[in-house]
């Protein structure tokens, strides 16, 4: 399926891509509902949700307290997010990169200064060159806009969008490198994997990171 060649630079979804956040924002987000009087998640209930640009998210999942919802869920994942775990072998493929002086950064819809948190934990800072994380950009993913941004902060518009690289593990990043006309690497797993790659037929599909990993010793 994959005619890609070493890249110029990869940029990286964060939850769900690289780091096994999904436990974490269910409990967030119940923490957050109760909170607020409303009722907690069912089991898989926030699947419908995980990923979502966050003005799509809030209004769906609390109505008109908003505002206290984000205060509410903010103070929750800064006190808590060093409690995120990395996806199963996620940083053996980060440090084989760093150690090919391979540029990378971070694109990501969650708030920037949580994921500088969890990155200094889990002393990965110094992997990447920049993170673009929700609303410093002039819209959220699916738009391609926080991509370019990070092209742009990372001094990486000069190269040819075919030798950039977007990891990512949902719709909203496909439709991101897509809409940046970038290559796009696909995490499987989920309910509607076939679908997606159907539809937006990504450049290279990986069930698990020590299959990307034999992937790239392959093409460096």
């Amino acid at each position: 399926m994959s005619t890609l060649t070493k890249p110029a630079a990869i940029y990286w979804d964060w939850d769900g891509t690289l780091a096994d956040s999904y436990s974490f924002l269910n409990d967030a987000h119940n923490h957050t509902l109760v909170k607020l009087g409303f009722a907690p998640f069912k089991d898989g209930e926030y699947k419908q949700y995980f990923g979502k640009p966050r003005e799509i998210l809030y209004p769906a999942i609390y109505k008109e307290k908003c505002d206290d919802a984000m205060n509410i869920f903010q103070d929750y994942v800064f006190k808590n997010s060093h409690n995120v775990p990395l996806i199963d072998h996620s940083r053996d493929v980060l440090d084989f990169l760093k150690e090919q002086k391979t540029p990378m950064g971070i694109v990501s819809n969650k708030k920037g200064s949580f994921i500088a948190k969890e990155l200094k934990h889990l002393k990965l800072d110094s992997h990447f060159d920049v993170l673009v994380g929700s609303g410093e950009a002039a819209n959220d993913k699916p738009s391609h806009a926080p991509l370019i941004l990070a092209l742009e902060q990372a001094g990486h518009t000069h190269h040819a969008m075919d030798d950039i690289w977007f990891v990512g593990d949902t719709e909203n990043d496909l439709l991101c490198a897509k809409n940046a006309g970038c290559r796009a690497l696909f995490l499987t797993g989920h309910a509607n994997t076939n679908t997606l790659i159907e539809l937006y037929k990504p450049d290279f599909c990986f069930d698990n990171y020590r299959e990307l990993k034999e992937f790239l010793v392959a093409i460096y």
